[in-house]
This record gives structure tokens, sequence and C-alpha cells, in this order.
């Protein structure tokens, strides 16, 4: 079959996409990012907001149109939370639907539902073109599931309802899959779940895992993504001295009101908050920490958004994700008193967004003058596009192909949210692919997408 992926949401659904994408590749089937040839259009939904519930039905309804024969599968967030599936799969003209619960059966599941597609003839190897095609996605990082589900109980969050209670991967698994994707040639690899510092197996947590995996594998540079405040392993501070830990935190703030905390069901103040945040840029130099935050949460009165827009404002965070409260049906939020209308809502995030943008920044303008590692990742026009360790968007012209290369490279100076780069000698050489194809989007972050 051709098939195009197109993913909605955080990181963690985009690892899995990535993963199916490779499970269809060995399979024999094609991917494509081409709608209008596709024999199948899988389509990882996203629910986190109301916005993104919106996208992920006007997504599926665009390969129909565009391709009237296309096969459509559903998966991921929207389509687990529970509603009637004849009625989601007329409402988005889906022809399967395979909730998060069996996403990883989603071959098996289309194999049976389409078999006038197969054509065994051209079906290969498992380990027939492994080193790029079976990749896909053309990225330059490659992203790790690590965990799933969510034991907490926020009461915004629907995560719970639509993932389930938190599990994780056997940690044999996981190293072996990073030695693949690098062995692949992926310079970087990005470890992401729901929240990955709930990351339990046999007794070890991520600390141990992360040691394993810097240990255990050739990976050059490993990203964390979302971990818990109040989860924060202090060992993982030794980790970053090996300089393959890229300088990058996230941890999901969602408001600088402690009363607003309380409200939403989060186990910390933000004097804990704030604590966390001063012994890592203390420990380590140059550290990019990025959040989360919610405005017009409801109940949330003038006084509490100010005091929230006050404390974003004195952490200067290097990148902060700004939504609207948007009511989820079945979360606790989603019955409590005095909400928030639109225009305070669209004001409020406004204004964060306004304090965001001059913390970025800021950040910036302080890493200037200093070194960092960069790995390139698209060119357009003469420039290329790559990404800090530390999380910051560069860019330099340079004639030469610097796709999937890691550069240590000087931050010359700040161009509004980009810094631009003096290149040095290459750190690493990743073999270059063929570029992936597919259709990948990630349109809504969230606690976990960092």
């Amino acid at each position: 079959m051709q098939v195009c992926f197109t993913n909605l949401g955080c990181k963690l659904n985009q690892a899995e996409l990535e993963h199916l994408a490779r499970d269809f590749s060995r399979a024999g089937h094609s991917v494509t990012r081409d709608l209008a040839s596709a024999d199948l259009h899988v389509v990882n939904t996203c629910t986190v907001t109301h916005v993104a519930a919106r996208d992920s039905r006007k997504v599926a309804r665009r390969g129909r149109r565009l391709n009237p024969e296309i096969r459509t599968v559903l998966t991921g967030c929207y389509v687990s939370e529970g509603e009637d599936e004849d009625q989601v799969r007329t409402a988005m003209g889906a022809d399967l639907i395979v909730p998060n619960h069996d996403k990883e059966r989603l071959l098996e599941a289309v194999h049976n539902a389409f078999p006038e597609l197969l054509h065994p003839a051209s079906a290969r190897s498992p380990e027939a073109d492994l080193p790029y095609a079976a990749v896909g996605f053309g990225n330059s990082r490659a992203l790790v599931k690590i965990e799933d589900g969510c034991n907490m109980h926020c009461a915004f969050c629907i995560i719970p309802k639509t993932r389930g209670r938190q599990r994780s991967r056997p940690a044999a698994e996981v190293v072996a899959e990073v030695r693949e994707l690098t062995a692949a040639g992926f310079p970087e690899i990005v470890l992401t779940g729901v929240q990955i510092s709930s990351y339990r197996w046999q007794g070890t947590g991520l600390f141990d895992l992360t040691a394993r995996l810097l240990e255990e594998t050739g990976a050059h540079r490993l990203r964390l993504t979302s971990i818990a405040p109040w989860q924060f392993d202090q060992r993982l501070l030794g980790l970053f001295d090996s300089g393959r830990l890229s300088r990058h935190v996230h941890l999901s703030l969602q408001s600088g009101s402690t009363a607003t905390l309380e409200r939403m069901q989060r186990p910390y103040s933000t004097t804990e908050f704030a604590a966390l945040v001063d012994l890592l840029r203390k420990r380590i130099s140059g550290i990019a920490i990025t959040t989360d935050v919610i405005a017009g949460f409801p109940g949330e009165t003038e006084a509490e958004f100010e005091e929230s827009l006050a404390f974003v404002r004195e952490l200067g965070f290097a990148r902060v994700h700004v939504f609207p409260y948007s009511i989820r049906p079945g979360t606790k939020a989603a019955g409590l008193p005095e909400p928030i209308g639109p225009a305070a809502k669209k004001e409020r995030v406004q204004r964060l967004l306004a304090v965001a943008a001059h913390s970025e920044r800021a950040f910036i303008a302080s890493q200037i003058g200093s070194p960092a590692e960069v790995l390139w990742e698209s060119e357009r026009q003469g420039t290329w596009h790559g990404t800090s360790d530390n999380y910051i968007r560069v860019q330099t012209r340079c004639p030469s192909n610097l796709a999937r290369r890691l550069t240590r490279s000087l931050l010359s100076h700040r161009r509004g949210n980009r810094a631009l780069t003096t290149l040095a000698m290459p750190v690493v050489s990743v073999v270059p692919g063929a570029t992936g194809a597919s259709t990948a989007r990630a349109t809504h972050g969230g606690e976990h997408g960092a």
C-alpha cells in the first residue's frame, strides 16, 4: 500500500506515528506524503483541547475530499474518549477506528480490514531498506516512546481517560530501539511519553534508563521531554556532565498562582517550582527551561492571573506554550463554577504570549557569544535551520549540505527569536539518507508536547 500518515498533537503522538511508519515500511508498504495518490490515510488524532479535536476532524475529512477512494484509519486520543464509534466514523469519514489501547496492533488491524489492498509479491524482509526508508518522516531527530498513560487526576486533563493508567516499556526494548535509530543515522534521540518522569521498570526509573542509554548506545545526543516538577530526580543532574544530554528540561507549570494550581489539582506550589528552576540553572550552565501555561482556568480571578503572569515573567522561561483553558467533557474542571468568558481568556492569552516572547528573546540574548552544539535540520534558499542542544532555533548561511549534522557553533547574534551562528568543524557526521516521506504535523503542544 501507499500509506500517508498525519499527526496532530504532542511529541508522544509523533513518536507513535514514526514507529507505525517503520512497521508499515518493514511490512513492504510505502510511506508517501501525497494524499491524492495514497491508498491509506492514518490519522493520529488529538483531543487535549477543543481546537485539537476540531483539527482532527478536519484532517480526517480532507483526505477523503482529495482522494474519494482512500481508506481512512483513525487512531489517537480523539477516538479513545469513549464516544459512540459509529457516530465518530460517520462524522469523520473513517473506514477503521483503532483506539489507543490497540494502537500497537494497528498494522494487523489494517491488514485484516483491507485485504484487497495487499500485494504479497511486494513484501520484503524486516532487514530490507532499514537504514532510512524504514524510519520515514525525514526528520533529523527520532522520537522514542518510553512510557504511556497517567495516574494523575489534574482537573483539566482528559489524557488519563484516553490513554489509561501509567505503564512503561521494558528498558531493554528502549535500548534496542535507540541503537537501531542511531545506526539509521539519527544524531539526536528524544525520549517521550505522557510524563517521562513516571517511567518505572523493574524497580528502575528515568535516571537509570537515561544512564543506561548513555552507557550502552552510541546516541550522540539525548533529549528529555516533559518532566513533572514534583518528580524530578536530582541524580539526573550528574548525567548532564556527559555532554550528551541536551541542556533542556521541560517542566509543566500550568499556572503561576498557587491558588489556581490547587484548583487544578496540581501537587506543588509556585515556591517549590521556582526552587527547582533555580537548582537547574545553578547546576547546568545555559540550560533552557520550557513550560506550559493555561490562561482562564475556571475561577481564575484577575488577581490570580496577574500573579501567574508575574511568575512567568520572573522565571524567564526559554519558551512558553500558552493555552486558553479548554473544557473537556468528563474532567472535573468541566463542572467547576465561575467559568472565564472567551474575551477575558483571549486577552489573558495575549498578555501571556507577550511575556513569553520577551522571555524567549532574552534567553537567546543571554547565550550570544557562547558555543552551542547545533543539529541542522532543513535548508531554505541557502539558509540552514537547526536547533541547539539548549533548544534555541539557529540559522546559518552555508553552501554545504548540513542535513543531520551536528556542529559546535558560536552563537554570534540574535535576530528575532532566532540565533545566528558562525559554523565550526562538525562534531559528528551522519550518513545522509533519503528524505523521508509523510505528512507529519504537531499542531498542539501540552504537558507532554515540549
